[in-house]
């Protein structure tokens, strides 16, 4: 997967020394070219199929919009249809990776999540799903609560096609013919700085409107004209320390729980990335076995598979 914006840093809503809340948002593409497959991360983050797993993180809410009409009542045929179709090279969607104020209620959760996804779609109808991790820790409490957003780049126009049809290449003079068009707004870096300004905007709204004195900022504090260094995550455990006047020690034992779980929890998901590359591959590779069979034990072998940019002028 190719990363767009790498913002690292607690993926979690806890709570900074200052007392604000964690921000974090992370752009990554997936395409076909790198192996990636839109079912299997449509899988991984609604944790459905092989990611049904009682033992991980659950997703508590899914919602998918814009989608054309074979796909409003089960938004999984999109993304399998986007495996299928979508050409050589392409890119198959775009992922939005970003943290959540912890202690908010689960309608307030859902609404800042949909409210984010609507501000990277609206203007042109991008199919999305989106699905929210509770973020539990070992202890079944939540802990890091956030959100996995797929976005396709096939704007729906409103022209019924069919699956095939969709994911086939544009035509700009009569529509109606071509496929779904791509959208050229994602990408670069003053589209990444908006998206990241719009969230530190709405969730700075929820938080407001709840009463809360926590904001966020989406800039580095070299840009805020700050001389603090990131500071280290303390989280509740900290907190909990330091009221019951604990030492210095103590904080920094918390401290360090709390960035074992970090890690761990980064490391799940990349184990959670390469698993979906690996049944990519599993999956292409099969493909490729049927067709060989298909072909009478070789008639299409040493065929050749011409790529092409994923560009809608070219193909």
């Amino acid at each position: 997967m190719d990363w767009l914006d790498d913002s690292r840093g607690p993926v979690g809503g806890g709570h900074a020394p200052s007392g604000g809340t964690c921000y974090h948002l992370s752009f990554r593409s997936g395409s076909r070219a790198t192996g990636a497959c839109a079912r299997a991360s449509f899988d991984y983050i609604t944790r459905d199929g092989t990611y049904a797993d009682p033992d991980r993180d659950p997703a508590v809410y899914v919602e998918s919009d814009h989608m054309p009409s074979w796909a409003v009542e089960d938004p999984i045929a999109y993304w399998d249809a986007a495996d299928l179709h979508e050409r050589v090279n392409g890119r198959l969607y775009v992922t939005a990776d970003f943290a959540l104020p912890r202690d908010l209620g689960a309608e307030d959760q859902i609404a800042l999540a949909h409210d984010f996804a609507t501000e990277l779609t609206r203007e042109e109808s991008l199919p999305y799903t989106l699905a929210i991790h509770a973020g539990h820790d070992a202890d079944g409490q939540e802990h890091n609560p956030h959100v996995h957003l797929m976005i396709s780049e096939r704007a729906n126009d409103g022209i019924e096609r069919s699956r095939e049809q969709w994911f086939a290449r544009a035509n700009r003079g009569d529509p109606a013919r071509g496929g779904a068009a791509k959208t050229r707004t994602l990408h670069g870096r003053a589209w990444v700085e908006h998206a990241r300004e719009r969230l530190a905007a709405l969730t700075n709204q929820t938080l407001e409107r709840l009463g809360r004195e926590e904001r966020v900022d989406h800039r580095s504090y070299a840009r805020q004209g700050r001389n603090d260094q990131p500071g280290r995550h303390f989280g509740p455990a900290a907190a909990h320390l330091v009221s019951r006047g604990r030492t210095h020690d103590g904080i920094d034992g918390a401290a360090q729980a709390v960035t074992d779980q970090y890690r761990l929890e980064t490391l799940d998901r990349g184990i959670g990335n390469l698993e979906i590359e690996r049944q990519a591959i599993l999956a292409s590779e099969q493909k490729r076995l049927d067709w060989e069979w298909a072909s009478d034990g070789g008639a299409g072998r040493g065929g050749s598979v011409t790529r092409d940019h994923d560009d809608d002028r070219t193909r």
